[in-house]
């Protein structure tokens, strides 16, 4: 517009100044339908832009109402954007009732309004409205569109941390109709059928985890080392040794070789009397590598001969001095020992490394065992002490109840 002006300014300049200071303005007839129009060049000039810049003036009038939409429409989309980013901080800050006002109460005028739906409907979930949270996500998925994905990822999390996981699956088996294999969505369907205890339909969930792109390996190393050890957990509390074994024969050689499927093997042993079996699979394991929680099993496990494995755990120790479980392990093999005094060092030194309520309680025992029983009082109060945060007040006692009846 401004252009325009300061060309049409020019013209007009231009034709004042021909019409001043040229001798001969020139000479311009036009006749149409019996009408005889006469003027100078420099007139025709300035008709000329009065005519331009009145056209110029109508086609403004003419989109002014299509511009004062599209003016409203940007007004309305940046008070969106500024509730999504207001709403947004809300949420982190714990203040979910008020996120949820402030994220849908401008989400139709948005470009993206599924992004504030979603986001509100983190709102609810976190401040325990599941029906608002419902109802926030079925307008999400209004607002989707073609593109569903965001939204059935995003239903199904807040499905499985409800513990709806019959949802979670609907939603996550609908993605897959609509979009086939998604790394997040065959991330989410994994913890669903690991929550539901479906463990066949997670080893027939490997190949498809496996072949997909963007699934990082070790996620699949490490979602198949959780399915094994869950399924040993679950064979050991509702099966017997066959099924224990028949679990650790179908386990993957990766599987077999992560320390937590490997103790929970040992759990299911012990569980059965193969104690012994149990102590050598720790063996090897510890062997190879330290894994605390196998050091301490080692040492819970009975049966067997307690001197030889008390010389194999001291030989750990050699290589980990004053390890706080390890000297815990060697305590409890000889107190099985009957190596009193042994065992007293060995609980004495963890409980100075790391203080802990279990070591005092059986460092508390032995110490009884050993006849003092006041020692043994005083720590299992000091370590009551340090577990509740403070030392039990008890108010002096008046002197008068303390002493003796009184003579008449």
């Amino acid at each position: 517009m401004k252009r325009s002006l300061w060309f049409a300014a020019a013209l007009i300049v231009g034709a004042v100044l021909a019409n001043t200071l040229l001798a001969d303005n020139g000479y311009v007839a036009v006749s149409f339908r019996g009408w005889l129009v006469e003027m100078s060049v420099p007139t025709l000039a300035l008709c000329l832009v009065l005519s331009l810049l009145a056209l110029e003036g109508v086609g403004r009038l003419i989109r002014w109402p299509a511009r004062r939409r599209a003016a409203e429409q940007d007004r309305l989309r940046d008070r969106a954007r500024a509730d999504l980013d207001r709403g947004l901080l809300d949420v982190s800050a714990g203040r979910w009732a008020e996120a949820e006002v402030t994220l849908t109460r401008s989400a139709r005028d948005a470009a993206t309004p599924v992004v504030h739906y979603l986001a509100a409907a983190h709102a609810a979930g976190l401040r325990g409205a599941l029906e608002r949270c419902d109802a926030w996500l079925a307008l999400a998925r209004e607002a989707a569109g073609d593109d569903p994905g965001p939204v059935l990822i995003t239903s199904a999390e807040l499905y499985l941390k409800r513990g709806d996981t019959q949802s979670a699956l609907e939603a996550l088996e609908t993605l897959r109709a609509a979009r086939g294999n998604d790394p997040r969505a065959l991330m989410l369907l994994a913890r669903v059928h690991r929550q539901r205890g479906d463990f066949d339909q997670l080893r027939q969930l490997e190949p498809r985890l496996r072949a997909t792109r963007g699934v990082p390996t070790a996620a699949v190393e490490e979602i198949m080392g959780t399915l094994y050890a869950d399924m040993l957990r679950v064979s050991t509390e509702r099966g017997g040794l066959a099924a224990i074994e028949a679990v650790w024969a179908e386990a993957t050689r990766a599987a077999r070789s992560q320390p937590g499927i490997v103790v929970a093997y040992a759990r299911g042993l012990a569980r059965f009397g193969e104690n012994d079996r149990a102590a050598d699979v720790l063996r090897r394991l510890l062997d190879a590598g330290w894994h605390e929680p196998a050091a301490v099993l080692y040492g819970e496990l009975a049966g067997g001969d307690a001197l030889d494995r008390l010389k194999v755990a001291e030989g750990w120790l050699r290589a980990r001095r004053e390890d706080p479980a390890l000297l815990v392990t060697c305590a409890r093999l000889c107190l099985r020992s009957e190596l009193w005094g042994k065992a007293r060092s060995y609980l004495e030194l963890s409980q100075s490394r790391r203080p802990r309520a279990e070591t005092a309680q059986l460092l508390a025992a032995l110490l009884e065992q050993l006849g003092e029983r006041d020692r043994s009082l005083r720590l299992l109060s000091d370590t009551l002490a340090e577990v509740t945060g403070k030392a039990a007040a008890m108010p002096a006692p008046r002197q008068r109840l303390l002493a003796g009846p009184r003579r008449p």
